[in-house]
């Protein structure tokens, strides 16, 4: 009876386990032409769903203030398959989730409940619009459900 025991926690624990989560960050000196952050995503499980988060770091020098108007990215979404796709998204900059003297930083939810239509490798870049120089550098969270 023990090992029926042992096997039901193992089956509980796994099922209570947090979704896999991979972070990437790309600093501005990494980005391409300056303000145009790469990267590349694992959607090669086609029965889950994904949550994507964008994260950034804002700098100033001394005596400067940081921007208050929120951060645009233009997205491009490139398939497996060649297929590009775009879309805008914004950082909001009401409320920092970390903060020193001369930094900020910001976390952003992109989407919850993604499901791309190809499974596979996709390529992200995300261009900040606004403000690139005020940027360190720009970051993704990927979540698997």
């Amino acid at each position: 009876m023990r090992g029926g025991s042992l096997i039901f926690f193992i089956l509980i624990a796994a099922a209570c386990s947090r979704p896999s989560s991979r972070e990437s960050f790309v600093a501005r000196e990494k980005a391409e032409y300056g303000d145009t952050y790469s990267f590349y995503l694992d959607f090669s499980d086609s029965t889950a769903s994904y949550g994507l988060d964008f994260f950034t770091r804002l700098e100033r020098g001394a005596f400067e203030t940081f921007p208050s108007d929120d951060i645009v990215l233009d997205l491009r979404w490139f398939s497996p398959n060649g297929s590009i796709l775009t879309d805008t998204t914004y950082v909001s900059l009401s409320h920092p989730a970390g903060s020193a003297y001369f930094t900020k930083d910001y976390i952003s939810s992109y989407r919850q409940a993604l499901c791309p239509r190809e499974s596979g490798e996709w390529r992200l870049k995300a261009k900040v619009v606004n403000r690139p120089d005020a940027v360190r550098g720009v970051g993704v969270i990927l979540r698997q459900y």
